[in-house]
């Protein structure tokens, strides 16, 4: 076991990255930072927030680290270059928590304004909000495959959610530059 002094505030969330080499942290003092587990060192601060960071979760393929913060926005860093990837006016209030989309390709988001959001992240936008909780929405969650997401807010309710976000197999060929021809009934 070991410790690291990380912040000069509370620390409101913390995540290991896919590999496991390198752990994120959030904190009141509006910072992200990043540290090596080996080394157990700093390996990058980010500071672009300009509210507490009250979650932050790696991409799936560990390449970015997302984070939502009391300022309202959500913001994507890619870890190699260190730089700011996407900026999101993400809410009316506090981002409570975000998640991918096991694929990569989608973001989550609860809020204090008692929505929930899904940003297209390829595409650079929102596509859907959710409405469901009275009050507060304070944590999401997509299940392993991606096909369904769960939701928790201050009303006390557990919502559990069929997202319809997999890629098609029209998404993918697309994606690889290709086309497909179909047959008519």
């Amino acid at each position: 076991m070991f410790t690291i002094n990380a912040h000069a505030n509370w620390i409101r969330t913390c995540s290991f990255s896919p590999d496991t080499r390198i752990i994120g942290s959030g904190s009141d003092d509006r910072t992200v930072k990043l540290w090596d587990v080996t080394k157990k060192n700093l390996i990058q601060s980010f500071e672009d927030h300009e509210g507490a960071v009250r979650s932050i979760k790696f991409h799936p393929d560990g390449t970015c680290i997302a984070s939502g913060s009391e300022d309202k926005s959500i913001k994507i860093w890619d870890i190699r270059s260190q730089r700011l990837l996407q900026h999101y006016d993400a809410h009316t209030d506090k981002v409570n928590q975000i998640a991918f989309h096991p694929n990569g390709r989608y973001l989550l988001s609860a809020s204090n304004d008692a929505t929930l959001k899904i940003w297209d992240l390829r595409q650079g936008h929102i596509l859907y909000t959710l409405y469901g909780h009275e009050g507060p929405s304070n944590c999401v969650n997509f299940s392993p495959c991606g096909d369904y997401f769960c939701s928790a807010g201050a009303d006390q309710i557990v919502m559990v959610w069929k997202s319809n976000l997999n890629d098609t197999e029209q998404e993918i060929i697309d994606d690889l530059g290709g086309s497909t021809v179909r047959e008519a009934p």
